[in-house]
């Protein structure tokens, strides 16, 4: 990631219990889709396959897609204008 200008070391650097408590909860919503499946027979299968589908879906979107990239660009603090001035020939 770019922040005034200059990239930072590592994206995840300094946020251990945030990644630890996103991996928990998206391992757990994993779980849970094991455990509907679990529940799924020829007799039942739209209730435990949409709670199944839908605890899936949130396991690979949350990371994704809501958590963001790590080599994404703060554009915002890219288009600063850097502090002193450096002109040619000065």
């Amino acid at each position: 990631m770019i922040v005034n200008g200059k990239p930072t070391n590592h994206s995840g650097q300094g946020r251990f219990w945030g990644n630890l408590l996103m991996t928990a909860v998206c391992f757990l919503l994993f779980l849970g889709c094991l455990y509907a499946m679990g529940w799924w027979s020829l007799e039942s299968v739209w209730i435990p396959g949409g709670i199944a589908m839908v605890l899936a879906v949130l396991t690979y979107l949350i990371p994704q897609q809501l958590l963001g990239r790590s080599d994404s660009v703060d554009h915002e603090a890219i288009h600063v204008e850097a502090t002193g001035s450096h002109r040619a020939g000065h």
